[in-house]
Formats: structure tokens, sequence, C-alpha cells
């Protein structure tokens, strides 16, 4: 996300200046492919190509100064670099998403979502991954679990979850576990910033039936995205008109849900019958 914020400042800066790629290239000694991938946030920029482009732009004083520093926040490592060994490029993004955004719709079909997960539920998942070995297990377990301290800072996120009532009627692991999960759901329910709706199986069918997704709001002028969750992967989608759609399905499904008291209703009856 630092990395979007400072390619697009760079871009204004050059469209100011009436300056081409080309041209951009041939001051930088570079090729106008890398400036394209500098300006899409595809790679991080160097500190001297930094200065060389202000230099080029004629950004002097304070306005210089935010930017470099913008520069030094964009190349510097997120909390989850000690989880290196575990976490993908896929991954590496949604962890960046999640620790920046102000806001996070959450849609989930089948599972709850990781940022509320308890530790036994996420373990009886990850049980089922036959082809990851019992150490990576555990570290993935660390890295779920530290994920969900976003929700604990002075400002957290604003959570808006949806959970689909099967999430809750498929068992995991245990009913005991269950219950524990249940549990923790409704300590998050009453937590101001935090909003949960069971989506009841009596709803009827609705856009978003099928697709678990994300939408990541941010402070300022930065763009949303919205994260599918795909098998083995996630998939980001920047443009504006698909986020439109994800952002209507959203809204639809979360008009279909039961009220946030409801819900809470539900959950209490499922901890206490179970």
């Amino acid at each position: 996300m630092r990395r979007r914020r400072l390619a697009a400042e760079l871009q204004r800066l050059r469209a100011a200046s009436r300056r081409t790629l080309d041209e951009v290239a041939e001051y930088l000694e570079c090729s106008p492919a890398k400036v394209s991938r500098i300006e899409n946030a595809q790679v991080a920029v160097r500190i001297q190509d930094a200065r060389d482009l202000l230099d080029l732009y004629q950004v002097t004083d304070e306005r210089r100064e935010v930017l470099l520093q913008m520069v030094r926040q964009a190349r510097s490592k997120g909390w989850w670099a000690h989880y290196s060994d575990v976490v993908e490029e896929g991954t590496e993004t949604l962890l960046s998403l999640e620790d920046e955004a102000v806001a996070i719709s959450i849609y989930e079909t089948n599972l709850v979502a990781d940022l509320l997960q308890t530790r036994d539920y996420a373990h009886a998942l990850m049980d089922s991954w036959n082809d990851v070995p019992l150490d990576q297990v555990r570290r993935r377990l660390d890295l779920r679990m530290e994920r969900q301290e976003i929700l604990v800072r002075p400002e957290p996120p604003r959570v808006d979850l949806v959970l689909d009532e099967s999430c809750l009627r498929r068992i995991i692991g245990s009913r005991a576990l269950m219950v524990e999960q249940y549990n923790r759901l409704l300590r998050a329910a009453v937590q101001e910033h935090v909003t949960v709706r069971i989506l009841a199986f009596d709803a009827g069918p609705h856009q978003a039936m099928g697709f678990p997704f994300q939408i990541f709001e941010f402070s300022g002028e930065d763009p949303s995205i919205v994260a599918v969750e795909l098998l083995n992967r996630n998939e980001f989608i920047e443009t504006a008109e698909e986020i439109g759609r994800y952002r209507a399905a959203f809204t639809q499904a979360r008009e279909r849900a039961l009220s946030p008291e409801d819900s809470i209703t539900l959950l209490k009856r499922l901890a206490e019958n179970d």
C-alpha cells in the first residue's frame, strides 16, 4: 500500500512536469519499462532513483522530504517479515492490506473469517492440509493469531462481517471446539468496531453466493481493493467497475442477513445447545 501511494505520487509528478516515460527513462539511464513498473507499484523505487526523479520534477523543500520518507517506508518490511518461510507473495499482499485498512468488509461462505478464528479452529483446518509439515503448520498458526492483533489496536479497522450460516453449522474439529468458536464470535460481535451478521439458510439467493471475498477501504484518496479467495491463492481486484460489483453484492448479502442483534441471539443459541 505504501508503494501504491508513492507510485501514484510519482505518476502525478511526471504528468505535471509533462515528461514522457522515455524522457524519464533516459534521465535515469534505465528502460521505460522500469519507470512504468515503478509507477504501477510493481517494484520498489531505490532511494537514489527517487532523489533523481524529484530533481527532474523540481520537487524541493518539505514536499521533497515527505516523498523521500514515503520511499523509505515503502521499502521497509512489514511485521510479517519474520514469517517469510510461510508467507507467499499473495499472502504478503493480503497482510499488507489488512495492516493498513481503516475498514474491512468480509463475506464468508464456508468458514469463519481468519481474523476471528480461534487457534484450535484454525489448527483443525490446517490439519487437513496433508502436504504441509507440522513445523510449518505451527508457524502458520502463529501468523494467523498475530494477524488478529489488528483488532485490538488503539485505532483498529472497522470490520463488517457477513457469515453464511453454513460457516457455523459445519463442524470443524469437534462440537466443543465449535462452542469455543461461537463464543469467540460473540466476544467480537459486542465490540464497537466489529459487526457480525449471519446470513441464514432461508435468506434466499443473492449475488455473492459461493464467492468469499473482502473489501478493503483506506484513508485519504487511496482506492479500495477487493481480495477474492480462490483455492490456492487470493485474487486482487482494483478496477472501480469491478469493485462496485462486489460492493453491491456485499450490500445485498448484508441486507438479507439477520440483524446484528438477531445474529448474536443465534450464536448464543448455538453455543448453549452444543
